[in-house]
């Protein structure tokens, strides 16, 4: 069978893509298929040749931000340094306590605009796999049998509300927490929350192992259970048809040949899709770790020269931003290992 005449319906998830990614993108979900499904690794090299120029075009690093940080600081040791001919009054306490709030305004907004980022970008990872599945477990049926796939369809339905649920009231909420705790830790010239700060980094790592625990040995035992289960199946039918006399054996060999045919078009299909996903996740993985990079960089910056307390304050944003990163790295990570097994499955 020509592996040409294989297809299936990408048109509500080209559609998604579409929505979901800026219009100049030099790839569509499709021709992506179509290359991996004739093995045609030039055409594919050159897609994701363009699809890397436009992701280089499409990030800067936070260089006005930074800037307006930097004289921030700059300004905390002018006012460090002046203040120390008033070390016997509240001069040098205001002046950090003027400085601090410029700075913590500062680190909001750009915190906000890392929350927006992460939201907006699992928000639509999730679309992206809901319109994938469907049309991805068509193959998987065709390929392996009908309760491998609706057993993985039913699994990832499942995984996706998980995901939502812990991203909207645990992980982005904690997230939101550290950072406001880190104010209130640093507003003084010690620190009076750093135990807090540890427990909720603590128990940030807890659940994000735990989730992804969960996804693996779920994922594993269907990939051992259902699987088995359809195979018995169809070897039984193919068996059943190869006993026919004078076509048995064409009918059991043609058989194979378009299980081979279908088992080729479901990997492209998933190798598709796990390009994809990277795609969709790569510009905020970039922009948020920019963000963690820009503090690190501006609180080794400060160290030598402002209030120690403002160093630990732009040490604990970058941190707050970190586990922003976590979260969307969490919810690709989860998805490409479910598109993984699902691949692997039937060979």
């Amino acid at each position: 069978m020509p592996m040409e005449e294989l297809s299936l319906d990408y048109t509500d998830i080209q559609k998604t893509v579409e929505e979901l990614l800026p219009d100049n993108l030099p790839v569509t979900f499709e021709e992506l298929v179509t290359q991996l499904t004739i093995g045609n690794t030039e055409g594919l090299s050159g897609i994701l040749k363009g699809v890397g120029e436009w992701l280089l075009s499409s990030v800067t690093f936070p260089i006005e931000n930074g800037i307006h940080l930097l004289a921030i600081l700059l300004l905390a040791a002018l006012l460090t340094n002046v203040s120390k001919a008033f070390a016997k009054n509240n001069v040098s306490h205001i002046g950090y306590l003027c400085v601090y709030l410029i700075l913590t305004v500062y680190a909001a907004v750009g915190f906000q605009a890392s929350l927006a980022i992460v939201r907006e970008g699992i928000n639509g990872l999730c679309n992206f796999i809901k319109i994938l599945i469907p049309t991805y477990c068509v193959s998987v049926a065709f390929v392996t049998g009908s309760l491998t796939a609706a057993g993985y369809y039913r699994g990832t339905v499942f995984f996706i509300g998980v995901l939502e649920f812990a991203v909207k009231y645990l992980f982005l909420p904690m997230s939101q927490a550290y950072l406001l705790v880190a104010f209130a830790s640093c507003m003084q010239k010690k620190p009076i929350f750093e135990r807090v700060l540890e427990l909720i980094q603590t128990a940030f790592s807890w659940l994000q192992k735990t989730m992804l625990g969960i996804v693996v040995a779920t994922g594993a035992v269907q990939g051992l259970l259902l699987p088995a289960i359809d195979k018995v199946k169809r070897n039984a039918i193919i068996k059943t048809a190869g006993t026919i006399p004078g076509i048995g054996g064409l009918l059991e060999g043609a058989w194979e040949t378009v299980l081979a045919a279908g088992s080729v078009l479901k990997n492209a299909v998933g190798i598709a899709a796990v390009i994809l996903i990277f795609l969709l996740c790569s510009i905020p993985l970039l922009k948020v770790g920019l963000q963690c990079l820009m503090y690190r960089v501006l609180a080794a910056v400060a160290e030598p020269v402002t209030e120690e307390m403002l160093e630990k304050f732009l040490v604990h944003v970058g941190i707050a931003n970190k586990l922003l990163l976590q979260v969307l790295f969490l919810a690709l990570l989860l998805f490409l290992l479910l598109l993984v097994v699902m691949t692997r499955i039937g060979g």
